[in-house]
């Protein structure tokens, strides 16, 4: 879901944002993944096959989970600017959680020459809230000098934040300067990025924060603007790491084990192609697209299992269904069931 482009102003990001917060709120559009569930009895060994259909839709799609953390500059710097960070992350937070209803968030902080410090991701708003709201400039160090380590605060985030399994994943930095290189560099900070697969965004304070964020692949808001001109445009953003896409597949993410295994294959794939388990081609929101993979379950230890399969858009979670498994009665107690009827109705004959 990378995308690089910088914003000088917001006025047009802010407008198209507007447009898609209407979408979004509206509820009327998210993307499917049917039938939206199965249930059935299957024996240790045993497995079933069924068809599984996702339908990717015009629009982003409104049950994705959303992991975003919140990453600050608090060298002393920052000192003008810091409550003004807080209040459009303040914003930029309400926005996407009230959007996105399944986010988890979590707000960490750089500062130098002292370490990265990143916190837990959280589903509450109040908790990332507290966190954000602990923050001031020289929180760890007032700095010493201009260049930052937002390598290491950046690259820290995307590393050691406990993402979700599935969930589409955003850093949101915010800072005045430019970057230095620390424990890590513009290249080992891009590798970071791309192998959470996280999109960045920079809330700049400073003119030379925006080429750093930028040369990392990331999109730069201007703070100039109000906190929720900034949330809008960087909900917009959001959304635009929904609107182009290169795989589908569906899979439980290991939830089914250790009662039951899952694999799929593609069958059908719109204008794509099947490769193995993925659709795989270079796809937009321009027009709905389906998506077939035959879907099989084997059941490889007894017990009964329920547990969710999702539809899987460039690896994240955008639709989910539940399938449910009982285990079928052994035989020992089927045959001794037989017997005991059998043992009834002798009896019922004698006493006749």
């Amino acid at each position: 879901m990378q995308f690089n482009s910088v914003f000088p102003g917001l006025s047009r990001a802010g407008a198209v944002a507007v447009g898609a917060l209407g979408i979004l709120a509206s509820g009327a559009y998210a993307d499917t993944i049917s039938p939206t569930s199965y249930s059935a009895t299957l024996g240790v060994g045993e497995s079933v096959t069924i068809t599984k259909t996702v339908v990717v839709t015009r629009e982003p799609p409104t049950t994705a989970l959303v992991d975003i953390m919140f990453v600050f500059d608090t060298t002393g710097s920052m000192g003008g600017a810091i409550d003004g960070a807080k209040a459009s992350a303040t914003s930029v937070l309400n926005t996407i959680a009230a959007t996105y209803g399944n986010t988890f968030s979590g707000a960490g902080q750089y500062d130098d020459p002292g370490s990265s410090i990143v916190a837990t991701l959280s589903n509450s708003v109040a908790a990332t809230q507290a966190g954000i709201n602990t923050l001031f400039a020289c929180y760890g160090s007032c700095g010493g000098d201009f260049p930052e380590v937002g390598y290491d605060g950046i690259a820290k985030a995307a590393r050691d934040t406990p993402w979700r399994a599935g969930s589409n994943r955003f850093i949101v930095a915010f800072g005045d300067a430019s970057f230095k290189d620390g424990a890590d560099n513009a290249a080992s900070t891009a590798t970071a990025l791309s192998s959470a697969n996280v999109d960045l965004f920079g809330v700049s304070f400073g003119g030379a924060f925006d080429p750093e964020i930028s040369g990392l692949g990331g999109s730069v808001f201007a703070s100039s603007t109000s906190p929720d001109d900034i949330a809008a445009a960087i909900l917009a953003g959001v959304s635009a790491g929904f609107s182009t896409y290169k795989t589908v597949t569906v899979g439980d993410l290991g939830l089914g084990l250790p009662e039951i295994a899952v694999s799929a294959v593609c069958t059908s794939a719109d204008t794509g192609a099947c490769v193995g388990a993925d659709a795989v081609g270079t796809y937009d929101r321009s027009v709905e697209r389906t998506f077939t993979f035959d879907y099989t379950f084997t059941r490889v230890a007894a017990g009964d299992k329920d547990f969710d399969t999702y539809a899987l858009v460039d690896r994240g979670i955008v639709a989910t269904e539940r399938d449910s498994f009982k285990t079928p009665e052994p035989a020992t107690l089927v045959l001794m069931g037989v017997s005991l009827l059998g043992l009834g109705a002798s009896r019922r004959r004698r006493s006749a």
